[in-house]
């Protein structure tokens, strides 16, 4: 019995040992959470470096969100933190819950952002991908670096 308790602690500490690489790293992005309406918080998952800038995402019903009210955040978002990407290049990905307030024609909603979106990067801003509650722009042109 005293052997197999010493066995598996020995076991136990070893398969631990090899997670061990993973403990104390630090996250490849900052993630931020502001509540924008009653029923609905944005958050911000902003990455440090790679091909992703930002992806800035809803939580909650958001039954009680407003148009105004995501871009108004999405473009306080952006001014707040216009130094540290204002040199990156890469992809902003943008989920929403279009059943909730998406009155407006899809299309407009991306101009807005995209227009948002170029004049706090001062460059070229496109889309690049859409689905259903979610689309993608590209910041910058060329290859997509750090």
């Amino acid at each position: 019995m005293k052997y197999t308790l010493i066995i598996t602690a020995l076991f136990l500490l070893l398969s631990c040992k090899n997670k061990d690489e993973e403990i104390g790293r630090p996250d490849p992005y900052i993630l931020t959470e502001k509540n924008i309406s009653e029923d609905c918080s944005a958050y911000q998952m902003r990455f440090k470096k790679g091909e992703y800038i930002l992806n800035f995402a809803l939580s909650g019903t958001c039954k009680k969100l407003k148009f105004e009210e995501y871009i108004q955040e999405y473009s306080r978002y952006l001014n707040h933190y216009q130094d540290s990407l204002l040199v990156r290049k890469g992809y902003i990905m943008l989920n929403y819950h279009s059943h909730n307030f998406l009155n407006t024609n899809i299309k407009d909603f991306q101009d807005s952002i995209i227009n948002i979106t170029k004049r706090n990067f001062k460059t070229n801003v496109s889309l690049v991908e859409s689905d259903e509650g979610f689309f993608m722009v590209k910041v910058g042109n060329g290859n997509v670096s750090d």
